[in-house]
């Protein structure tokens, strides 16, 4: 069982918290969003080979039209969402790790999570970042419930357990979490899917429904994270 209060969700980009655990999402209404990389970019004409490849004209464009149809899921999930506004790296020269950190600690403290889901971090080297300072934080959020979400990504075979050893190694347990007692997770991301791939003129559609059809068959994975040097 996880602890009753708010839990806050860490999205590293659109959507993944949705297509990660939205099944959890739908069941606490108390819950919020917070996406990392969310931010526009500052150059009209920046924009990434993808953007482009998806129909978009520009960065800005892509952002907003993923702005949008986060906005629509998180609503159809019934929960709230908040946005840190930081750039991908698709839209910087280089990255910004010590703001990532501090910026992420703010956000969280403004919330208040009685429970954090973190993503594991296994999709791009953004998502190993977001993961990695979630885990740094921790220190300061010692009376929050972390839990570690398994990201919707084409990682390669055996990458999880890669990933949770790695954690182990550093004296991070990762104890897996079934929270198909207490909540209809299938039902409920099943919902969410549907609507997102439901979405009207969506230049991304055709990835977009790919990834939908790889996620709906797969079971929402949770671990519960503790520290070695902690009291259990």
């Amino acid at each position: 069982m996880l602890r009753e209060g708010r839990l806050v969700a860490v999205s590293p980009c659109f959507n993944d918290a949705v297509v990660g655990c939205a099944g959890l999402l739908a069941a606490r209404p108390d819950s919020n969003v917070l996406t990392v990389y969310s931010g526009l970019p500052l150059e009209p004409e920046s924009g990434s080979a993808a953007d482009r490849d998806c129909g978009f004209k520009n960065g800005r464009q892509a952002v907003l039209d993923r702005r949008a149809r986060n906005v629509r899921a998180l609503s159809l999930l019934g929960v709230r969402g908040e946005q840190m506004d930081l750039l991908h790296d698709e839209y910087l020269e280089s990255g910004g790790e010590g703001r990532l950190t501090g910026a992420l600690a703010a956000a969280l403290s403004a919330l208040r999570p009685r429970v954090v889901l973190m993503p594991l971090g296994l999709r791009s080297a953004a998502h190993v970042r977001v993961s990695e300072a979630c885990l740094t934080l921790r220190a300061l959020f010692q009376r929050v419930e972390w839990v570690t979400y398994e990201e919707v990504a084409e990682a390669e075979p055996g990458a999880v357990q890669e990933r949770l050893a790695e954690l182990l190694g550093r004296r991070i347990l990762a104890s897996p979490l079934d929270v198909g007692a207490e909540v209809d997770v299938d039902r409920a991301r099943q919902r969410a899917l549907d609507a997102r791939s439901s979405l009207a003129l969506d230049p991304l559609g055709a990835q977009l429904d790919t990834a939908l059809r790889a996620s709906a068959s797969r079971p929402e994975r949770y671990w519960r994270l503790s520290w070695r040097r902690d009291k259990v």
